[in-house]
């Protein structure tokens, strides 16, 4: 496989979650001549699961995301996107040429250990990882240990950064609607403030937040708040959305019950109505200890440099595999430095060739 022509064609390709179909068929292209694999599709999903068996015993998976982001590119790159609006502005498009790279390289090599090659769809805050799970599929192997990476900015190729435990943390997203009733300015006793009710709980959102930081790392954000159409009407309607982050999922649970519990109180104090929506959760990313040390063990022999990393407040849905199985994730150097989800975001082609390098020192090891 030539991997870097493979790359610019997935990045000009890049399609948003459960629509990876010509991602799809590009994968499925490069893997039809391919030996001693067998190729499985999932029934609800764009996902592939290719297995190589070779022997009794487990298997250890490892895993690229499909999907890309909803962007404008603009790297001016002579593999830009084609699809207008649209972008791997997340690296999946390097992720899955590392993991076709590994295939390959399996393939040619043959090692004696089973080996499972997951192509995940949907990342991206769309439930991807818990749709591949819920076909039932990977459980068929006796799965011992999971492995992914996530190209990484700021990280100059030819390093790789992790560690041990937590590694990234557990997003959750939300939108809250406070639901009013408009009147003209001059007669406010005639309506219900919603933009009103939305300030108070941003406001006592921030005390609540402010007290569990002491014990706890959190974030809380709104991002986005709309509210109102003219200036000197009550608005009847505030939407908030935003997102938290926490490292424990009782945590979680905590600052979803706050919200709730600040929503009812702010919504009779304003004689608002409101209505609250959780979307999309992750567990967070659990890195085993001994796979880690690995990880820093086969670095030192390929010559890679070998970063420990901090946890990170990101949101990644290999966290579904790692509480299910001993697993690693780890940042591989993309030599990039805008950040991910730029418009700019593009890793160089130098770090396929490692991240195939280290994924086949930790399927063969």
């Amino acid at each position: 496989m030539y991997l870097i022509a493979i790359r610019h064609a997935l990045h000009q390709l890049p399609e948003i979650a459960f629509e990876e179909h010509q991602t799809k068929a590009a994968i499925l292209a490069q893997l039809k001549d391919v030996d001693d694999v067998v190729v499985h599709e999932f029934l609800s999903s764009p996902g592939i699961l290719v297995e190589y068996t070779v022997c009794e015993g487990d298997y250890r998976l490892f895993r690229a995301d499909m999907d890309a982001l909803p962007i404008t590119e603009n790297t001016a790159c002579e593999y830009q996107s084609v699809h207008q609006g649209m972008m791997h502005a997340c690296g999946h498009d390097v992720h899955m040429t590392v993991l076709l790279g590994l295939i390959d390289h399996i393939a040619k090599t043959k090692p004696k250990r089973n080996l499972l090659f997951l192509f995940q769809p949907a990342e991206e805050g769309k439930g991807g990882a818990e749709s591949v799970l819920a076909e039932g599929l990977i459980q068929q192997f006796p799965v011992s240990e999971v492995f992914a990476l996530h190209v990484g900015s700021g990280l100059p190729v030819g390093s790789v950064s992790s560690r041990e435990g937590i590694f990234f943390g557990i997003p959750q997203e939300f939108d809250v609607r406070f639901l009013g009733k408009s009147a003209h300015v001059a007669y406010p006793e005639m309506g219900v403030n919603a933009l009103q009710a939305g300030v108070d709980l941003i406001n006592a959102m921030k005390h609540d937040i402010e007290q569990l930081s002491q014990t706890e790392r959190v974030i809380f954000h709104i991002g986005k708040m709309a509210a109102g159409n003219i200036r000197n009407v009550i608005a009847d309607k505030c939407i908030l959305e935003g997102t938290h982050r926490s490292l424990r999922n009782s945590v979680c649970h905590h600052i979803n019950d706050l919200i709730l519990k600040n929503c009812d109180a702010v919504a009779e104090a304003n004689k608002a109505e409101y209505e609250v929506d959780f979307l999309c959760s992750y567990d967070p990313v659990i890195n085993d200890r001994k796979l880690t040390q690995e990880l820093g063990r086969l670095c030192a022999e390929n010559g890679i440099e070998y970063i420990e990393a901090e946890t990170a407040m990101t949101g990644e849905d290999f966290g579904f595999f790692t509480s299910r199985y001993p697993g690693l994730l780890f940042w591989l150097g993309g030599g990039c430095d805008d950040a991910l989800h730029s418009d700019k975001f593009l890793p160089l082609d130098a770090c396929v060739d490692i991240g195939v390098l280290i994924f086949a020192a930790l399927a063969t090891r």
